[in-house]
């Protein structure tokens, strides 16, 4: 069933045909399923080379991890905000398809302009009068605000980065796939999607990792141009593949919406004993208004409905959660690989391992929503932030010392790479629990919405949601940092106490939203019911 649930009575015939139902449901969707998969592909290919360069690009440059609190919440948020306010606006007034190649268009100029103009030009366009008069103005606690206003090029690059995965890969794809896919096809091919995505990762990690083999020995500038000029390649197919999607799949599905809402309005018009054509005019006409209701109304929707309020919350929480550990992680990272071509050749080792991590998980995803409840699939990321990712700030807390207590040094030192080990294992299985289990647990609640619920909604929450969770952990971390006198190694007790309130939250969102889905999924049943018994 779409729900993800075996019923009782019933679940050892589920469990056995279930192998069949998804080879046969691909078997007749492989048209449509295989350029799904390689567009999220492409897609991903593109993230994990723009993830890897901003990380690598931004730590290690002067400020290192203390910008990432600074650049979350004084940029990445604003431009999120200002994107779904441009993206609202946009799809009322053009086609989906005409708002997506213009959203790449503007990407992938960005990119190739910041690798062959930018960059190169790093040292003339930094403004070295602005570096010192924060440096001597700021507070110590807030020096990270100065260095990302200084480096405001690799600032600008860590935003577009940032908002790339946000609106190409959780917005635009799973836009295309709502809109595409059937109700009852989604359990099986959900999760499936997303193996082009993990093949992308291991693909574009392997690059990342030996692209020395491709540009030989050459400075980190002509590698970012080779990777970027691979994007703008990738870009290309992008937006053919999507084209073509377009035209096979959502404009046909529109076209039949259209002629069946026509014909429903003929029948009603019929048995009303026929209306004039004026009150039919203004009947399409309402329609026609409400479908293009304002950003305001949109936002009204949004904050009335209470499995979308479930669905920001978890948002929230795994967007706090995640910076938190990452912030940490990536600091402990910076002091072992200060060369930007050493950190971005670790990234790529563990993209590639987040890639076949992932790529497993997603195999094995559709029998785990068959044999367990809903909530029991989509509470397997918040249980592993909480609970992996409080004992990894134990340990960073061990290390680095606390009220006092601190270790031998040679004893600091040897937990050093067993941390880092761990922490990179909790990134590796964080993400890949929240792309295999979370995300297809997400798509099933919103293909049970309204149109207008599934748009705007989505678009609000994986654009914004995210980003208010990132940007308020941030927040908090510069008021923790001011306490820890500009020092992060000093704020790993009060990030990992708030790591632990912020994941019990996310554990009781998730819960609710189970107790509302199951609610749905029983009115849903009495209506069919009701239907079959009056036929």
């Amino acid at each position: 069933s779409a729900s993800g649930a075996s019923p009782e009575g019933n679940g050892d015939v589920e469990k056995v045909s279930f192998l069949s139902r998804q080879v046969a449901v691909i078997r007749e969707k492989w048209t449509y399923f295989i350029p799904m998969c390689v567009l999220f592909f492409f897609m991903a290919f593109n993230n994990t080379i723009f993830d890897s360069t901003k990380d690598t690009l931004l730590i290690t440059a002067v400020g290192g991890a203390e910008q990432i609190p600074f650049v979350t919440l004084y940029a990445v948020l604003p431009a999120s905000c200002l994107f779904l306010f441009l993206f609202s606006v946009a799809s009322r007034r053009y086609s989906r398809r005409r708002v997506f190649n213009f959203t790449i268009g503007i990407f992938i100029t960005f990119f190739v302009v910041f690798a062959h103009v930018l960059y190169p030009n790093r040292h003339a366009i930094h403004n070295e009068e602005l570096a010192k008069w924060a440096a001597a103005t700021l507070p110590q606690g807030l020096q990270g605000l100065g260095h990302i206003m200084h480096q405001w090029s690799f600032t600008l690059f860590y935003v577009m980065s940032e908002l790339w995965g946000d609106v190409v890969l959780s917005l635009n794809f799973w836009v295309l796939a709502n809109e595409t896919t059937d109700t009852k096809d989604a359990i099986v091919l959900y999760p499936l999607f997303g193996l082009g995505a993990n093949v992308a990762q291991f693909v574009s990690g392997q690059i990342l990792t030996n692209v020395r083999a491709f540009c030989g020995q050459l400075t980190y500038g002509n590698q970012l141009k080779f990777l970027v000029n691979l994007t703008l390649v990738v870009a290309g197919f992008i937006l053919a593949l999507h084209h073509w999607l377009n035209s096979k799949f959502v404009e046909p599905k529109m076209k039949r919406r259209a002629e069946e809402k026509a014909a429903e309005a003929a029948r009603q018009m019929e048995a009303n004993g026929g209306k004039d054509e004026e009150q039919g005019a203004n009947g399409a006409d309402g329609k026609k208004e409400k479908k293009k209701a304002s950003f305001l109304d949109n936002a009204k929707v949004l904050i009335r409905s209470p499995a979308l309020q479930c669905l920001a919350c978890i948002a929230l929480a795994q967007g706090i959660t995640t910076n938190l550990v990452e912030v940490a992680w990536k600091a402990g990272l910076r002091e072992r690989f200060a060369d930007p071509r050493l950190y971005s050749q670790f990234m790529g080792s563990v993209s590639s391992a987040l890639g076949l991590c992932t790529g497993a998980a997603m195999l094995i995803s559709p029998t785990i929503f068959l044999r367990c409840t809903w909530k029991q699939a989509a509470s397997v990321n918040p249980v592993l932030m909480l609970y992996g990712g409080a004992l990894f700030f134990a340990a960073m807390i061990l290390k680095s010392g606390f009220m006092g207590v601190q270790l031998p040094a040679a004893m600091a030192a040897g937990m050093q790479g067993g941390i880092l080990l761990a922490g990179t294992a909790l990134y590796i299985f964080g993400r890949a629990s929240k792309f295999s289990l979370l995300k297809p647990a997400e798509e099933m609640v919103y293909i049970t919405l309204d149109e207008n619920s599934r748009r705007s909604g989505k678009a609000a929450i994986d654009v914004v949601g995210s980003q208010v969770g990132k940007s308020l952990s941030s927040f908090l971390q510069q008021i923790f940092l001011i306490f820890g006198q500009g020092k992060i190694q000093k704020t790993y007790p009060m990030m990992g106490a708030l790591l632990v309130v912020v994941g019990t939250l996310w554990m009781r969102s998730v819960s609710n939203l189970a107790k509302l889905r199951a609610e749905n999924q029983q009115n849903n049943s009495r209506e069919e019911i009701n239907s079959t018994t009056a036929t």
